[in-house]
């Protein structure tokens, strides 16, 4: 449900019991009371299946595959901003 529903259902509530002196902020807590979800979004989504880890893809594989591929490098961490571990403060 996009928010230009839920704003125009509190600017409707607003201007319905501006009259009567009724804030914004009242128009709110009034508007949420009587607001009702419509269409797909009142629905519950359906549970979502999880992917398969690395690892077990490639037990699936079959294992001249295995062989054949080289291991990937591990990542380098980024350095940090500051003095790196080799400098010294000398001051």
């Amino acid at each position: 449900m996009p928010a230009t529903s839920w704003i125009a259902h509190v600017k409707a509530v607003y201007q319905k019991n501006k009259s009567k002196g009724m804030s914004y902020k009242d128009a709110l807590k009034t508007a949420a009371k009587s607001w009702k979800k419509k269409g797909a979004a009142s629905k519950k989504a359906a549970p979502k299946k999880r992917k398969a880890k690395a690892d077990e893809k490639v037990d699936e594989q079959e294992p001249e595959a295995q062989e054949g591929k080289a291991a990937k490098k591990p990542k380098r961490k980024r350095m940090r901003p500051g003095v790196a571990a080799n400098e010294k403060n000398i001051n």
